[in-house]
This record gives C-alpha cells, sequence and structure tokens, in this order.
C-alpha cells in the first residue's frame, strides 16, 4: 500500500459539494490535502489544489441482504462493486481513498480488501463514535481500528461529540499502530484533552482552517503504540481481543458437527482461542453465518490455502495461525499482509 502523503498536524479538507472549489482562494488555502466528494471531481480539484494530494471519498456501504441472498458476509457483488470505485480512483490518478463507515463492520471492511486489492492506493477511514467507544452498529472502536491497522489502512479519523471522540482517543493512542486523526471545528477544541495524540484534523468548512490550525496543539510522542510484544490485538467482529503468543488454542472445531452449540459449550469452559477447521467450501459458509456468535480469538486451520484464503475473506477479524498445516513464506506474507493474520 502507498501511504497517504500527509505529515502530522495537517489539515485535510473534505469536499461535501464540488462547488466549493470555484469559491476558495486555493493560494491562501491552508488545507494540506482535499478529498473530494466523487470521482468526477478529481481532475477538477487536481487542477485547482496544485501540488495538494487529492483523495477521493468512498462510503463504505451498499450491502442490501435481500440482494445477497442469504449473506451476511462480504459478497463478490459487494467486493466488486468497491473494486470498481478503486479501480476508476486509481485510473483518474486519486492520490489516497477516504473511506467513511457508513453501515456496518463488514461493509468497511469488504471495501478496504477492495482497495487494496485493487489500487494500491493509501487508505484513511473515518469512524463515528458514540460515548460508549462504538461505532454505529455497535461495534468496538478499539476492535475496528485493531482490523483496519492489520489490513493496510493508514490512519483513522474518529468523528462524534468532541468529548466522546476525546475519551476514544485516549483509549485507542496506547494500542495504535497507525495514524490517529479526529473531525474537529475550532470553537470544539478547547473541549478536547487528547489532541496531542492526534496527527490528522479533517474538517468540511474551509474558512475553519486558519483557525482550526492556531488551535492545534504540538503533538506529543504519547500516541506511539505501546512496545510490549506480549500481546496482540486480535479481535473477532465487533470484540476486541488482547492475546499474546502462547494463548492455549482448543482441539479443532468441526464447523459441520453442531457448531453453535459447541461455541456454547466452549463459551462456559474455554478461555483461549478456538481453532476453526476449514475442510469445505460449506465450512466457510458456515463460519461466515456463525460468525456473531464467537466471543473468543479465533485460530484458522485449513490444509488447502484456497479454502483458508476463503475462510480469511468471510471472517471479520484477525485470525491467528498456529502452523497446523504449514504454508510457504510467500503465502504466508500474501495472508499475513493482505487479511491481517497474526502467525504465533
Amino acid at each position: 500500500m502507498e501511504p497517504v502523503p500527509l505529515c502530522k498536524g495537517e489539515i485535510i479538507w473534505t469536499i461535501e459539494r464540488p462547488q466549493q472549489m470555484m469559491s476558495v482562494d486555493w493560494k491562501r488555502c491552508p488545507a494540506a490535502a482535499v478529498v473530494v466528494p466523487d470521482i468526477t471531481s478529481i481532475d477538477t480539484a487536481k487542477r485547482f489544489a496544485g501540488s495538494r494530494p487529492v483523495g477521493v471519498c468512498i462510503n463504505a456501504d451498499g450491502w442490501n441482504p435481500e440482494e445477497d441472498i442469504g449473506a451476511k458476509w462480504p459478497s463478490e457483488r459487494l467486493i466488486g462493486r468497491f473494486r470498481n470505485v478503486a479501480r476508476r480512483a486509481a485510473h483518474e490518478k486519486a492520490d489516497f481513498v477516504y473511506l467513511r463507515m457508513r453501515q456496518n463492520l463488514h461493509v468497511l471492511r469488504a471495501a478496504v480488501l477492495a482497495v487494496t486489492d485493487q489500487s494500491g492506493l493509501g487508505i484513511l477511514a473515518e469512524l463515528p463514535v458514540d460515548a460508549d467507544g462504538r461505532t454505529p452498529d455497535g461495534s468496538s472502536a478499539m476492535a475496528v481500528m485493531g482490523i483496519l491497522q492489520r489490513i493496510g489502512v493508514a490512519g483513522v479519523i474518529l468523528s462524534g461529540e468532541p468529548e466522546e471522540v476525546d475519551d476514544v482517543v485516549a483509549e485507542l493512542a496506547p494500542h495504535a499502530a497507525i495514524a490517529l486523526g479526529v473531525s474537529a471545528e475550532p470553537e470544539e477544541m478547547h473541549r478536547m484533552r487528547q489532541l496531542p495524540s492526534v496527527e490528522y484534523y479533517q474538517t468540511a468548512e474551509p474558512e475553519q482552517i486558519d483557525r482550526l490550525l492556531r488551535a492545534i496543539p504540538p503533538l506529543s510522542l504519547s500516541h506511539e503504540p505501546d512496545a510490549d510484544d506480549d500481546y496482540i490485538l486480535a479481535p473477532v467482529g465487533q470484540h476486541a481481543h488482547f492475546v499474546d503468543a502462547t494463548i492455549d488454542i482448543s482441539d479443532p472445531i468441526d464447523l459441520e458437527d453442531h457448531f453453535g452449540e459447541t461455541l456454547l459449550e466452549l463459551e462456559d469452559r474455554w478461555s483461549g482461542a478456538l481453532k476453526l477447521e476449514i475442510s469445505t467450501a460449506e465450512d466457510v459458509h458456515l463460519l461466515a453465518e456463525g460468525e456473531y456468535m464467537i466471543n473468543r480469538p479465533v485460530c484458522l486451520a485449513a490444509e488447502n490455502p484456497e479454502l483458508l484464503e476463503q475462510a480469511l475473506i468471510v471472517f471479520d477479524g484477525i485470525a491467528l495461525y498456529d502452523g497446523t498445516w504449514e504454508l510457504d513464506a510467500e503465502t504466508m506474507e500474501y495472508f499475513r499482509r493482505h487479511y491481517g493474520m497474526v502467525a504465533l
């Protein structure tokens, strides 16, 4: 993935209407980067914005269970749609992609997989958060960040009420391996105490950028991730899990043998990772359908690398790998880079 071409402490202007580009004094505009609302505006923005990086906004939505019959996972239609958008963005020479979480983690992750697979452009992801540190679908912001930072996203932009965003920054900063940003207005900055941990700022109001720049505090090194190698942030769906490399792993679980009942039994007597055995395409289907029941770290095991990749595609989390079946170094690196798989 290409890095997002921004420096720390800079402002991203998200243009909501293409007409806004006509009314700005670009020579004096202090925005370091701009994000246009659609692909057709990229060329115009590049003519106006000079040397500034131009990103394109992609709304991570569009999943309709009625269209994707029986699907609770990223369907080929959904991933294909995002691939097409990413391909067009790259063709129009966008400098990066700005993903907005509009629906749920499932769709956002599908969009990231499509962009990383198709374009190689750097990715920023905007996450709305609430007072409980959750995104609109109920996912833990920690879980979402933990997934995104392992699958190629360069930074997350948190939006919401200032105090709530501030609390989430405080929670995420010690575990963030990527840049943290916030959507903020100048008059709200005094309500936030964690700004020294923030690298990027986003606004939709160009006339506010000067005031934002004056309100930004010096960046602190406190945002650097913990150097503690004893744990791994390995979320499963909406839930964040911190595990270490010596975590206990269950015996292989046959997904076709009363998977739901097995999970209920293990919930009470097992605190380690669940090893899910993927032997057939039906197992992939069962994993996708039953993933919502899982609230334990997951280790995926498959003798066939193609089946393992299918399972990684549908699994909305960070899977562990314990080497039950050996993978060659190239395949292992691909699974790590593209799906975030962690070898223990």
